[in-house]
This record gives structure tokens, sequence and C-alpha cells, in this order.
């Protein structure tokens, strides 16, 4: 990398994080620190998902995935995570954001119990420091092979971008990180679009693509330029593609750094809008990066270390000043999900273990305060997962561990949300799918003569669906038998529900829990203030179709699946 190169990095990473610093400082109390005082609009908690979504990970990462998976990733990115924000904003989050609380495990202990809400903390941190690990190594390539920076002064780098993310999480909490995000967004977007543009120019286009592939391997190309084309042994193509639709829509309806930015907005409104917001500049962005797989296969084949493709495009193709302002993008897509890690993990660990278990009854000012000096300490646990990304990429790692352990928590949420079964169900469904997904690692890993279809990564993202649902709907059963089924006074706010009114739930709330009874966790729940369904008036019939977000939400959706299953194929 030139001086030119250093200096467009620094000035376009650099002066967000300074305006961060600036801005956004000063808020003390644990509703604005936390929530941004649910003030957020639309377009900037979408922009902010996207983010958050698309870190330096997904550069490196997805195109190190794709350089063996070829187009199958973009059902993930362009249907997958765009399902999961649908399910979250227009269903999930609903009887969360109108009941009060602060995060999705706080949820889980109302519907199914303490156990629920613990394994919910666990799963989302191992999740989200597994990313963590990820963006550090995604870093640390770029570093070493672009610029030639020597091992140990890549990994300060790293730490030190890791640190000044914290700077500005610490002063200004979430609106400051969503803010910070929605301006990382547009470099994360043209930087992609222009290594992109670079590399498919210089290799003759698709045309050009498709022959390197072929003198690559016969019938390479159809493996890797088609959605439908890539299936390992034991594994149809369609169970494939289900897998990814199933993994970003887990990441979408799991994470508690998601959860809080649409918790964060200003109505319901709002949160489901900013679901289309965060799916379109998703799509945009992940095309490029997912197609640079291929076309990084074509231009290096063999390579075996799998995540170097990245990185090693950039240094082929592009010119000072451009290679600055691809690695500014990375960086970008880093601090976006350093800050959303931060802010989200920090409340699970504050709201749902340190308040809930340890010290109860401090000020708001303590609980502030601890969250704070939690956010780095998170994102050390991140480097505890370096070792384990070594030639078979981040993104099989990743897909191996969400199968087996975020999936279990995504089934339990929705059976919470949309059906009736009883509380003690929950933990049935979260140790039926933590079990089967741990078996199936370990036959994995220790070449157990299991069949394919028990231990493969990609079945364990259908049966981990399949059986925690059906073990939560037996143990209900049974339940039901021995003392009736659920009351609707016990399902009040915690199941979707179209319409519900916010200021009869809160007062339910705060009496449902016994063991919540004079804490600070009862006293937030009773005084976040309330938010309207739309932020403008509308007449008894709602809005007009044109600013009704489950409209253009399905147009999306339609068109997504249209490109995936008829055109890309």
């Amino acid at each position: 990398m030139t001086a030119l190169d250093w200096a467009v990095v620094a000035v376009l990473n650099g002066g967000i994080v300074a305006y961060s610093l600036i801005a956004f400082r000063n808020k003390g109390e644990s509703f604005d620190w936390y929530l941004a005082a649910k003030s957020m609009p639309w377009w900037v908690i979408g922009l902010s998902a996207f983010g958050t979504a698309v870190d330096s990970g997904d550069y490196v990462g997805i195109v190190g995935g794709s350089y063996n998976l070829g187009l199958s990733q973009l059902a993930q990115w362009w249907l997958g995570i765009a399902v999961g924000w649908t399910v979250l904003s227009f269903f999930v989050i609903v009887p969360m954001y109108r009941s009060g609380v602060f995060t999705n495990a706080e949820w889980l202990e109302f519907r199914f119990g303490p156990a629920a809400r613990l394994l919910a903390v666990l799963i989302n941190v191992q999740s989200r420091t597994n990313v963590l690990g990820n963006i550090f190594f995604s870093m640390f390539l770029v570093l070493n092979i672009i610029a030639g920076i020597e091992e140990t002064t890549c990994w300060l780098v790293v730490v030190g971008v890791a640190l000044s993310s914290v700077l500005y999480i610490v002063r200004g909490g979430l609106r400051a990180g969503v803010l910070t995000d929605a301006l990382q967004s547009a470099t994360m977007i043209v930087a992609s679009f222009v290594l992109w543009g670079f590399v498919y120019s210089g290799l003759g286009g698709w045309d050009g693509v498709t022959a390197r592939l072929e003198a690559v391997e016969e019938g390479l190309a159809d493996t890797l330029l088609h959605v439908g084309g890539y299936s390992p042994p034991g594994v149809p193509p369609f169970i494939v593609i289900f897998g990814f639709l199933v993994v970003l829509t887990t990441y979408a309806v799991i994470n508690q750094y998601e959860a809080i930015r649409f918790l964060g907005a200003r109505s319901e409104w709002d949160f489901k809008m900013a679901a289309l917001v965060a799916s379109i500049a998703t799509a945009i962005c992940l095309f490029f990066n997912v197609s640079l797989g291929p076309m990084a296969r074509a231009q290096f084949p063999g390579l075996e270390i799998v995540d170097q493709a990245y990185p090693l495009m950039i240094e082929a193709y592009l010119p000072a000043g451009l290679v600055g302002l691809v690695v500014a993008g990375l960086v970008a897509a880093g601090y976006s999900t350093f800050d959303s890690i931060g802010i989200g993990i920090s409340s699970l660990f504050v709201r749902d273990v340190y308040a809930r278990f340890i010290v109860k009854n401090a000020t708001d000012a303590h609980y502030t305060k601890v969250g704070r000096i939690s956010v780095p300490i998170i994102l050390a646990l991140g480097f505890i997962y370096v070792p384990f990304l070594g030639e078979k990429g981040m993104l099989l790692f990743y897909l191996r561990l969400a199968g087996a352990i975020a999936v279990p928590l995504m089934t339990v949420i929705l059976m919470g949300v949309f059906t009736r079964v009883h509380r003690e169900t929950g933990i049935v469904g979260l140790l039926v799918g933590l079990g089967y997904g741990m078996s199936a690692i370990l036959a994995d890993f220790n070449e157990w003569p299991l069949p394919v279809w028990y231990q493969n990564t990609w079945w364990t993202y259908l049966w981990n669906l399949v059986l925690p649902a059906v073990s939560m709907l037996i143990a209900s059963k049974l339940i039901d038998w021995r003392r009736g089924p659920v009351r609707d006074e016990e399902l009040r706010g915690l199941i979707y529900v179209r319409h519900e009114d916010p200021a009869a739930l809160r007062p339910i709330m705060a009496r449902r829990l016994a063991a919540l009874e004079g804490t600070w966790l009862q006293k937030t729940l009773t005084e976040a203030p309330i938010r309207p369904e739309y932020p403008f008036p509308v007449g008894e019939n709602g809005p007009k179709w044109y600013l009704r977000p489950g409209v253009w939400i399905g147009v999306y959706l339609a068109v997504a699946s249209f490109l995936l299953f008829v055109v890309l194929w």
C-alpha cells in the first residue's frame, strides 16, 4: 500500500470515528445508552442492520467461501437474511417492543424461564465472538498480504482498530453505533463495487470467467456460476440452499445486536421499513462479494488457504488510491460490527446475567457503567477463535457451529412467538437441539461411522428446526394432559398478535416474575416510554398501500426468489 492508500483509509475511517466521538456523548441513562431512547428512524436502522450484518469477514470470508461454493451463497444473502429480517421485524420483535424488554433473552425468560434466558446469552456470546474472530483474521490477512506488514504489527493494528471502536461505543451507546454504521455503509458498498468492476473487466467479463474456470476443471463453471450448482457428496442441492437460507434467517432472529437496533426504533412502522432497507443494501453489496469468489478461483486456482483470495484480488487488480478505498471499506465493515457486538452483548451481560442474578438493585448509573466496562472485554473474546480459522476457511467453520448451536435457539424463539406451547418446553427444545448439534459435530470431527444425513453440516440446519420443534410440541401436549392448556393471561404480551395496547401490557410484565419484584429490571420495564405503531397520522384502515412495509418487502422477496431459483439456478 502506498502513502495515498493509507491516507484514504485514515480519512474515511478516522473521519467517521472522530465524528462519532464528537457528536455522540453523555448518554448516561441505560435507556438512552442501550436503546437510543427508542428514537431511531427506519432508514438509519436499515443501513445500520446492513452494516452490522456485513462485517470484514463477509468480504474476506465470503469470497473465500464462494471460491469453493460459488453463487450458491447468494441464497443466504439475497433471501435468507431478508426472510430473517422480515420474520424479526414483522413478528418476533413486535411483542418484545410492546412489552418494554431490552433484550431477546429477557423476553425468553418471560416466555420460557430463566434457564432459557441463560442459554440464549451463552449462544449469543459464542456466535458473536466467533464473528469477531472472523473480523480480526480478515483484517490481519489484508494487512499482511496487501500492505506487506509483518505479522506482529498487523495484529497490533487490528487491536488498535477494535480499541478505537470501543471509544465511541462507550461514549455514545447505541445511537453512536447506529449512525456510525449508516455512514460506514456507503464506504462498504462503493468499495465492493470498485473491486468487482476492476476484476470483472480484467478477466474479460462473465465469458472470460467461464472460460478460465473450465480450463481449471471441466464442469467447474457450472458448479460455481449457478445457485444450484454446488452439492457435496450425500447432500442434494436443495438441502445446501435450505441450509444457506436458514443460517442467515437464524442470524437475524436470534442476535441481540440486531434486535437492539429494531427495539430502538421510534415506531413499529419504522422497524418494519428498516427490514426492507437492510435487505436491499445487503443484496447489492453481497452480489459483488459473492461473485468475486468464482472470479478468484479463475485467477488463482489451487489456493491452499482460500481466505487469501480477497486480498490477492486487491493486490492483483487495483491501482494506488483505490487499494486504500477497498481497505477502508473492509475496515468500515469491521467498525460497524465491533460496535454492534459490543453494545449488543453488553446489554445481554448487564440485563440478563449481572442485574438478573448478581447485583439486582443498584442504580441505573451503576448498570450503565458496568455495560461500558464490559465492551472491551467482549471484543477481546473474539481472539479465542483465531487459531481455528485455517485452510478450510472462516465460512465453513461458522456454518458448522451455527447449524449445531444457533439454529435450536431460533426454533425455540419462533415456537414461543407463534405457538401456545407451555413455558417449560423452551428448555426441552434447546437441550434437544444442542444435544443433536454437538453430537453431529463430534461425529464429523472424530469420523464416527454415522450416515451423512445425521452428521453433515448442511443436514443439521434441517434437523435442528425439526427436532426442537417436535420435542416442544410433544412436551407441551404431555403437560396439557396433566394440567390443561396454557391460559390466555400467561401468554398476553409474549406472543405475536396483530394489535395490542402497550400501555396495558407494562404493569402485567412488571408483575409477571416474582424474582423481579423491587429490582432495577422491574423499574426499567415499567418506565420505558411507549412508542406508537406509526410515526405519522393514519386513518381507520391504516396507511395507504404505498406506505405499507409488507407490500414492499413482499415485492423484494418475490424478485429475489425469481432471480435465485429461475434466472441463476
